[in-house]
């Protein structure tokens, strides 16, 4: 070792006599795990209470909400059996039991999500924190809520609880091969499975990845633990359960509203990790610099087994295998049904920085510096502050940009059905009673190429009025009416004028800026 590694490993080994009776951070929350868990869980229950109080819902989430308001929480079975939604049926009943019990809204709704989303780094944080130390298990702990992936599982659907129950499944495993609590660690293990395939059909992926780990441990020790294998395979059997839902789930992935393309595979990891990525370049590159002439020997040895390797590598892989599958199998892929990656990655880059930087105290300090006051501080002044800016009705409203006051005695269709049933979910009453918008499952696959949302819309009429009417009932009953255009996802204009209806521009607002769509406004008539 040269002189000035030597000069450089004194420096940050001896403190400054100044800075001797001074605690730093890192050393705090070794101290005090405890106390530091409940503080992020306060700071994140009231930034997350903040920034979803005036979020406004997505169409989905809207189905989630529909969904939760029935009478009773058996009618959700039959309706997800008719396809009005390809999920498995948990989240819905979660959300109707928290509808029925604490209260309905933006919050409550994304309640189940927003539990999850925290169980997911609870688990991180113990998980890791067995196989380094508890500095970068806070460290695991927070870096998946700077990602992307925090929005879409706080969102009022599936993906937070699956998040949850797949990290808790990871965490299962880890205790049970180790015989910690071997007994409760098995039940968790298969209750996590179950409860993860009862949130999305994709967690079969992760029951996957955790079966190759134990094969690997398997291997490795030339051993078959016969009670942990059960617990897989019994976790991941309960999607026997729903075979009924998937017997529709199955056709529907035909006309599914999204086919698999390329920038999907790298908005999967690009727009989820974007925003870690530029800390996680800053702190390898750091550690580069001050192991400058320092032997591979003076790192902090690996701690992560070939067992969980195998399992992290293959969740931080589910993406690429995902799209690979797509392109051979009808199986939908998009970039938020893939979220149990970040459970892998998460585990890896942490571990990595554990690795190659873990004993340099200088490093130490940068790492919890840069995670809590350049990440978790502006994450949560700007979640908070949300809560100050945002009005859901008065944000969908100016989004979708159509003029009411031009003739305000004629009914609007909007073609874009996402765009519909959100302006309609939040609109006053004076404007709900003139949208509508149209069903017709033949038109949307001939035009758009899906009938998702067409089907969705027509189930979701049968039990809540969203003015939702077939297409041939509206032509008769209106001959003369205007249709909105807010996206260029919309199939009612292109029918009306293969019918031949005559079709006249009457409102085009272009460059309203970058987050706002093109509104365009049409007077129809119909001979």
């Amino acid at each position: 070792m040269n002189g000035a590694a030597l000069a450089r490993n004194s420096s940050s080994s001896v403190p400054h006599e100044s800075m001797v009776n001074k605690t730093s951070l890192s050393e705090k929350l070794q101290k005090n795990p405890l106390t530091y868990l409940l503080l992020f869980t306060v700071i994140y229950a009231i930034a997350e209470f903040c920034s979803t109080f005036h979020r406004p819902f997505w169409i989905d989430e809207i189905y989630t909400y529909e969904l939760a308001e029935l009478p009773s929480i058996q009618q959700i079975w039959p309706l997800i059996k008719q396809g009005i939604e390809l999920n498995p049926p948990l989240p819905f009943w979660t959300t109707w039991l928290i509808h029925h019990s604490v209260g309905k809204g933006e919050f409550f709704t994304r309640l189940p999500a927003v539990v999850g989303f925290w169980m997911m780094c609870i688990c991180l944080f113990h998980f890791v924190r067995r196989r380094s130390d508890t500095l970068h298990a806070f460290i695991a702990l927070l870096l998946p809520v700077f990602t992307f992936t925090h929005s879409f599982a706080t969102s009022a659907r599936g993906y937070g609880l699956l998040l949850g129950f797949s990290a808790g499944a990871l965490l299962s495993w880890q205790y049970a091969k180790e015989n910690r609590r071997r007994a409760v660690s098995l039940l968790c293990l298969t209750l996590c499975l179950a409860g993860a395939l009862s949130c999305h059909y994709y967690a079969l992926y992760v029951c996957g990845a955790l079966a190759l780990g134990e094969f690997v441990r398997t291997v490795d020790s030339k051993r078959v633990d016969v009670l942990l294998w059960i617990a897989l395979i019994a976790g991941s059997m309960s999607l026997v359960a729903y075979r009924s839902l998937l017997t529709t789930a199955g056709p529907a992935v035909h006309t599914f509203w999204i086919r698999a393309e390329p920038r999907f595979l790298y908005e999967s990891y690009s727009d989820l990790f974007g925003s870690v990525t530029l800390v996680l370049l800053l702190l390898f590159s750091y550690v580069l610099r001050i192991h400058e002439g320092d032997r591979v020997s003076d790192w902090t040895p690996a701690t992560l087994p070939r067992d969980e390797v195998a399992a992290c590598v293959t969740l931080a892989a589910m993406p690429l295998a995902l799209y690979v599958g797509s392109l051979f199998l009808p199986i939908p892929f998009y970039s938020r049904y893939v979220l149990p990656v970040v459970i892998g990655v998460t585990i890896l880059s942490v571990l990595f920085l554990y690795r190659i930087g873990g004993n340099n105290a200088q490093f130490r300090r940068l790492v919890i510096s840069l995670v809590v006051w350049v990440c978790l501080l502006p994450w949560t002044v700007w979640h908070i502050t949300l809560f100050f800016i945002q009005n859901p009705q008065r944000a969908v409203i100016a989004a979708t940009k159509i003029n009411f006051d031009l003739e305000p005695s004629l009914p609007i269709l909007v073609d874009n059905q996402s765009d519909f049933l959100s302006l309609y979910f939040y609109a006053p009453k004076s404007m709900r009673t003139r949208l509508f918008t149209l069903q017709d499952s033949d038109s949307a696959i001939k035009y758009l190429g899906s009938d998702t949302t067409d089907r969705s819309l027509r189930l979701l009429q049968g039990f809540r009025d969203f003015h939702v009417t077939s297409y041939q009932e509206f032509m008769s009953a209106h001959h003369d009416f205007l249709i909105a255009r807010t996206k260029p996802e919309g199939w009612i204009l292109q029918k009306l004028n293969a019918d031949g209806a005559q079709i006249e521009l009457i409102s085009d607002q272009r460059d309203l800026g970058y987050f706002v769509p093109d509104s365009l406004l049409f007077r129809v008539k119909v001979r």
